[in-house]
């Protein structure tokens, strides 16, 4: 049956990079397998079929390829699948064909944009944000290839969560910066205001009529528990490299004299971004523009959980902290370009997801 599909401006630009890639995305994930798949590699002949049957492995919930080398076992030495070499992607996991779009069934309609967990797709990201063009959804009738992701079906409340992210998009692009306390004002008086509703009724607020002229800050303290309570793990390496290094370099320069010294730790700190910003001298709008892409792709979450308050506190969470890891590659070069920052933010977005657990202890 045919649905609204709202696609978001650089959806159809996108590119693999395939064997060119920096941050190839054959690596450092567990990659679930979906039932149709699955299904065929139990039927698969030969020493192909063997091969793909001693990598599977069979959880309470799905199906994933066991690797103890952080990488899929089919990634070959060309940096190419080496089952979509042998029978197109047909027979790949749903989720490597995807990668990195996201594609979102709310029922009612579909949206699908792009993971930023692609150096490819930030550099999309990246194209726009400098260039101050806007980001779209454009609309197209078809028929969703993939089922529903939400048990919800409260329409008008989902009618409120696209207006409401709207307002917020708009306001960011009128001046407010991303770290407004405004927002999280905003959040927390609408997520009471959903309690309410259920309880006594009553209406939603909108974004428009909070203002504020502080913004949400992170000193040393909370920066070590997002980090230390879960973005950061001893096996990381295994992982990415590139990522293990710049979080030891945290470690080793802020991090540990963070817990004995935090007024230095956060001189330091102060210091490395100060850096950061005289090597890139549109820092603030490329990081108030990443959080506007993060709340066209991920505001509507809500509607699943109803929290406000944190969704929008990891966003802006989310924002300072890759600022962080930038300022951290930054440091003793004389320039980083487009290339490197969507290194970082590729390989940070993939391990991000993390911290939403230490984000109830700042």
């Amino acid at each position: 049956m045919k649905c609204e599909i709202r696609r978001i401006s650089i959806f159809d630009e996108f590119q693999c990079a395939g064997q060119r890639c920096s941050i190839n995305c054959c690596q450092g994930w567990k990659i679930p397998i979906n039932h149709d798949v699955y299904m065929k590699y139990l039927h698969e002949k030969g020493l192909f079929g063997i091969m793909l049957r001693a990598f599977l492995k069979r959880g309470e919930q799905t199906a994933f390829f066991r690797s103890p080398f952080g990488r899929c076992p089919f990634w070959g030495n060309d940096r190419l699948c080496s089952i979509q070499k042998k029978h197109g992607e047909e027979y790949m996991p749903a989720v490597c064909v995807q990668f990195p779009r996201q594609l979102y069934n709310l029922s009612f309609f579909c949206e699908e944009t792009l993971y930023l967990a692609c150096p490819e797709a930030v550099k999309l990201f990246l194209e726009c944000a400098y260039s101050d063009k806007s980001f779209e959804y454009h609309i197209i009738e078809s028929v969703p290839e993939y089922e529903v992701n939400t048990t919800n079906d409260d329409k008008n409340f989902l009618d409120y969560l696209v207006k409401s992210r709207a307002e917020l998009t708009a306001m960011l692009r009128d001046g407010m910066n991303f770290d407004s306390m405004a927002i999280l004002d905003y959040g927390r008086e609408a997520q009471s205001a959903c309690l309410n509703m259920a309880t006594a009724g009553g209406g939603l607020p909108s974004p428009r009529d909070y203002f504020s002229e502080e913004c949400y800050t992170i000193g040393i303290e909370e920066i070590n528990k997002l980090f230390f309570e879960g973005f950061f793990h001893p096996n990381l390496g295994i992982i990415s490299m590139f990522l293990h290094k710049l979080c030891k370099k945290y470690v080793r320069k802020i991090g540990k004299l963070g817990k004995r010294n935090p007024k230095a730790a956060d001189k330091k700190l102060c210091a490395l971004q100060d850096d950061l910003y005289q090597k890139l001298p549109g820092l603030d709008k490329m990081l108030n523009r990443y959080f506007e892409y993060y709340l066209l792709t991920n505001f509507l979450d809500i509607y699943e959980d109803y929290s406000f308050t944190r969704c929008l506190l990891y966003g802006i969470v989310k924002t300072k902290m890759v600022m962080l890891f930038l300022a951290l590659y930054a440091e003793n070069k004389d320039s980083i370009d487009r290339e490197e920052i969507a290194k970082i933010i590729a390989v940070y977005e993939r391990r991000a997801p993390q911290m939403k657990d230490a984000l109830k202890k700042l």
